[in-house]
């Protein structure tokens, strides 16, 4: 959630109150992940520490891995919402360029949040698949937007950066 937020605010110059009120709402998601990741770790795979068969789970282990994969759900909705009024209010972004930056970021962070629903889905019957699927995603979602960081923004046309030479 870190690395998309501070995405985000590479492109913005301007706020306003509905893109303050989205991320005081991502903050609350941000929150509450340790007390999630507290629930999961406690409750996930307990059934399977006692040396049950691995397809095995319980209602407890389905629970914590349903509310996690809520919380990040949230949070994913809630970069979602904010890059997407970012790039969608005349005056946040800083320029035309970031604008259309967020605007094509919000799409791939829609992705997530659907991504990230499914995965807690899965939650409800298959918990230890809802784990590996949620740090999959998050190593993805750490990854992907590193990859918006260090490109500038605009190119002039016929600048051969990295072309070697």
């Amino acid at each position: 959630m870190w690395v998309a937020h501070s995405t985000l605010t590479r492109f913005i110059k301007a706020t306003d109150p509905d893109l303050m009120r989205l991320n005081l709402l991502l903050l609350l998601f941000v929150s509450f992940l340790p007390f999630t990741t507290g629930v999961a770790a406690t409750h996930l795979f307990a059934s399977n520490l006692s040396l049950h068969e691995i397809t095995v789970s319980s209602s407890t282990e389905r629970v914590a891995a349903v509310v996690f994969g809520l919380n990040l759900t949230l949070a994913a909705l809630m970069v979602y919402l904010m890059l997407r009024h970012a790039g969608r209010t005349p005056g946040l972004a800083a320029d035309d360029v970031a604008e259309e930056e967020l605007q094509a970021f919000a799409k791939e962070r829609r992705s997530a949040v659907l991504l990230q629903a499914g995965a807690t889905v899965v939650g409800a019957f298959l918990p230890l698949t809802a784990v590996v699927f949620y740090l999959a995603l998050s190593v993805f979602f750490v990854v992907d937007p590193l990859r918006h960081v260090g490109i500038p923004a605009h190119r002039p046309a016929g600048s051969n950066v990295g072309a070697g030479g």
